[in-house]
């Protein structure tokens, strides 16, 4: 019998107290097994500028399905009432209320991809007709379900 140990990372968690992953997975201690990886030194440096990418970024593409959008004098206070409405017909979603000038919109989830955000979509059509998905570029990883 053999038991791997793995360590597991969300964006903006890197650990810096090595130089890189492949440093901290190498790590020997004592009541763990060896982990040995042979890697050019373009791929180790490729590696690293992926996971420095994914720090900046602090998320991951993936989808919402957005409810409203919405300007003016108004849109701000229209956004809040529709964020109160989904939260009390579905109290376990993520709503998200976001400003981006001069809209404001009103999203729901965090999905990987598009068709893991669509049972949803069909749930909220009922409520809000117009509803749809969207793409967002910034998700944090801990957000999925």
């Amino acid at each position: 019998m053999f038991v791997i140990g793995m360590k597991a990372q969300m964006p903006g968690e890197y650990d810096n107290s090595n130089s890189d992953i492949f440093s901290e997975l190498e790590q020997v201690n004592s009541d763990e097994g060896i982990i040995t990886i042979e890697q050019s030194a373009r791929m180790r440096a490729l590696v690293n500028t992926h996971i420095s990418m994914n720090k900046r970024t602090g998320g991951v593409e993936g989808f919402r399905v957005q409810l409203y959008s919405g300007v003016g004098s108004k849109a701000r206070q229209e956004a809040l009432d529709i964020k109160g409405k989904v939260l009390s017909d579905f109290p376990d979603e993520d709503v998200f209320i976001e400003y981006s000038a001069p809209f404001w919109r009103v999203r729901v989830g965090g999905f990987r991809h598009k068709h893991e955000a669509l049972p949803m979509l069909d749930k909220l059509k009922k409520i809000f007709p117009a509803c749809y998905v969207v793409k967002v570029a910034d998700i944090p990883l801990r957000t999925f379900k």
